[in-house]
């Protein structure tokens, strides 16, 4: 389906392993529009993209909303949630339904009815909670590969379902600072669904593509084939592994290293001003402990490669057990943005890629050009494209069948 033909204003929840954004988004134009937003690093009651004080998360989010909002309500707008962090997995699983006595005319009431049959059947770890469901094909009589079967006639109905989960307890805790802070959230999404919406192209999703999100605490893999979603990995190497490495290196607390990788870090061929002094500390404007700038690259150099050696080894195992060859590399997250990263990854790994941007989206330039905000575009594609075509496939139609599905979901839930 194209765009939504009404407009509407929703709110967008990014919550990242070290940063919190919140986005005022109008849907409905033929570009999604962010009409405002607010951005807190580290937020306070929130540690690697979970709750470590649900009080102090919950005011982190309310404090947001007034500054995102001030004076107006915000008790009348849909919340949107994406999710960054190292809990996160991914399934594929699929079901098939057949119709002995004589064919059927698809209906949503069939697909949502094979659909729910396979979350029933989907063996998924005890300790995991389903936070999506995506159809991600489906299956009519000896036909594969089928994205809207609805009016077709079927003796058999499958589908192939992808299924993004995070581990329960953490969820639970991020999910109750939300009710907390009085909001009402319509859905949860994980980060390694929405940044491939937001970043990837067609073509590069049919010929093979793998997005390599590198945040601080995690890298996710995400691995596209033939138009379809195939799976993701995430990997310990984020790029707070680096600012570990740098504060050991010379004796210092990690949030000052976390500051010389961000001003300073540089995978350049050669460093400008070389003999430059620059800070490993500063305090209220006061400046100790200097090294020269080609002492501190040599050395972030080096690690550097030692870290990209990881991930990209971790990539090439998975994309060959996933069986796609050659295929595109997309970078997206906050340590991607590093001054000569794709050169680097070049040259010494014979990695050619871009940088994952939000693609047809209207944002403040800074945004934009932030690959860590790719998560909270693709959650803004979703709103206005994907989840339509969701709801247009599964979504009741007719007074008795919403009854009846109104029905269900009450059964399910109470008993």
């Amino acid at each position: 389906m194209g765009p939504w033909k009404d407009r509407a204003r929703v709110i967008i929840v990014y919550l990242g392993t070290h940063k919190c954004c919140v986005l005022e988004v109008l849907i409905g134009e033929a570009e999604p529009q962010v009409l405002n937003f607010v951005l807190e690093e580290n937020p306070a009651g929130f540690e690697s993209g979970m709750v470590t004080n649900l009080e102090a998360a919950a005011s982190t989010l309310e404090k947001l909303l007034d500054r995102l909002l001030p004076n107006r309500g915000f008790q009348d707008l849909s919340v949107y949630v994406v999710l960054g962090n190292s809990k996160l997995n991914a399934y594929s699983f699929s079901s098939s339904q057949y119709f002995y006595s004589s064919p059927r005319i698809l209906t949503s009431s069939e697909l949502r009815s094979v659909v729910s049959q396979t979350r029933s059947v989907a063996t998924l770890p005890l300790s995991e909670i389903i936070l999506q469901a995506i159809p991600e094909s489906f299956l009519v009589n000896d036909i594969s590969g089928i994205r809207n079967p609805l009016g077709l006639e079927a003796r058999r109905l499958g589908v192939e379902l992808k299924i993004f989960t995070m581990n329960f307890d953490h969820f639970k805790n991020i999910a109750r600072a939300f009710e907390l802070a009085d909001l009402e959230v319509q859905g949860y999404f994980p980060k390694t669904l929405t940044s491939s919406i937001a970043v990837l192209t067609e073509e590069e999703r049919e010929e093979g593509v793998v997005l390599i999100d590198i945040a601080d605490d995690v890298t996710h893999l995400v691995l596209w084939k033939n138009g379809c979603y195939s799976g993701s990995r995430a990997l310990s190497q984020g790029g707070r592994s680096l600012t570990r490495k740098i504060a050991a290196e010379w004796g210092i607390d990690e949030r000052d290293a976390e500051k010389v990788k961000e001003r300073y870090g540089s995978l350049g061929v050669d460093p400008a001003n070389g003999e430059e002094l620059i800070p490993l500390i500063e305090r209220q404007g006061r400046k100790t402990r200097q090294i020269t700038r080609r002492e501190f690259q040599e050395v972030f150099t080096r690690y550097c490669r030692t870290w990209m050696e990881e991930i990209f080894q971790e990539t090439d195992k998975f994309v060959d057990e996933q069986r796609v060859y050659y295929p595109n590399y997309v970078f997206t997250g906050g340590s991607s943005s590093t001054d000569g990263f794709l050169e680097f990854a070049q040259r010494h790994f014979n990695k050619e890629g871009r940088i994952g941007l939000g693609r047809n989206i209207q944002a403040p330039p800074e945004l934009l050009m932030d690959p860590a905000m790719a998560a909270a575009f693709g959650m803004m594609r979703w709103i206005m494209n994907d989840d339509r075509d969701q709801k247009r496939l599964l979504a009741p139609h007719g007074i008795f069948e919403k009854t009846l599905a109104s029905a269900k979901d009450w059964f399910f839930n109470y008993f």
